[in-house]
């Protein structure tokens, strides 16, 4: 996903823009000098908000020893902050909403599979499925308590795997911080979620090219006007390889251990909230028989 952003109201000024590589992702986050804002605070304003996702991704990460997740899946501790539990409380309302088609267990199957690899390759089959026999999202207990922290029950070897719908969470997150610091027109771009903060004007949104699937060129497949709205993209050409001519992506199925194969290559959800563009287009690129279910909520 890319964005067009050039403005032709004069009232604006050019957007200024903070970048990194967070959360596995090319990152960016820009505003406009509208707010009163001084471009050199507005820009320590903007790497503030970038560093807000190195603290969600030390929450959030599957694979670092020092998460918070990490230690709750290696079975090190039972109650977890209020934004973990709640991110996992997404996953199992949008589980259930898809079937089980969408699964934040998936992890012990996801591990097996390394798609970012010099020489990836497919997992041996009876690996995959001894790794099947943890997925289950049902068998997961959720208890908030008095403090607003989560209690997480669940059984031994499953592997809660939140990197699916983690970062509409953390771009939402991040909206909420540059509205409290006032600046009310801007973008948040973490790879392919894409969140407008604002309207930029009236008569010239923001525009947000959408990518073409397996695409080399930079020309978008369609370019979508978007004010005060998130755009989220999940696709099978972000993470894959060949292996014998046949294609593996990164979108696993819950009940075969291996990638989907119905027939979709991307899906888009526009949306006010960011980690509910991200659960939609998850779940929907998981099966396309939950679509008409799912796009009724």
């Amino acid at each position: 996903m890319c964005i067009r952003d050039r403005c032709q109201n004069t009232a604006l000024s050019d957007p200024v823009q903070v970048t990194g590589y967070k959360l596995n992702t090319y990152v960016a986050v820009s505003a406009y000098t509208t707010g009163g804002h001084k471009t050199s605070e507005l820009k320590e304003i903007l790497n503030e908000a970038l560093r807000i996702c190195d603290t969600y991704e030390l929450m959030f990460s599957r694979t670092n020893p020092d998460s918070t997740l990490y230690k709750l899946n290696d079975g090190q501790i039972t109650t977890v902050p209020h934004e973990l539990g709640e991110l996992i409380s997404y996953g199992i309302q949008y589980a259930d909403m898809s079937d089980g088609a969408f699964d934040i267990t998936i992890g012990s199957v996801s591990s097996l599979w390394d798609f970012t690899s010099d020489n990836p390759a497919v997992p041996d089959n009876s690996d995959i499925q001894n790794a099947l026999s943890y997925v289950d999202y049902t068998r997961l207990k959720l208890t908030e308590n008095n403090d607003g922290t989560y209690t997480v029950d669940k059984p031994d070897k499953t592997v809660i795997d939140l990197g699916a719908i983690a970062k509409g969470y953390i771009a939402d997150k991040i909206r909420n911080f540059l509205l409290e610091k006032s600046i009310n027109r801007g973008i948040i771009n973490l790879g392919g979620n894409v969140l407008c903060v604002g309207e930029k004007s009236l008569d010239n949104p923001f525009l947000i090219g959408i990518k073409k699937p397996f695409s080399e060129d930079s020309v978008p497949l369609v370019t979508l006007r978007l004010n005060n709205k998130s755009a989220v993209s999940s696709g099978n050409y972000e993470r894959y390889f060949y292996q014998d001519g046949k294609l593996y992506h990164h979108i696993l199925n819950p009940s075969t251990g291996y990638p989907y194969d119905n027939g979709l290559s991307d899906v888009t959800i526009i949306s006010d909230a960011s980690v509910t563009g991200d659960c939609l287009s998850t779940c929907l690129l998981y099966t396309s028989d939950a679509a008409d279910d799912l796009t009724r909520v």
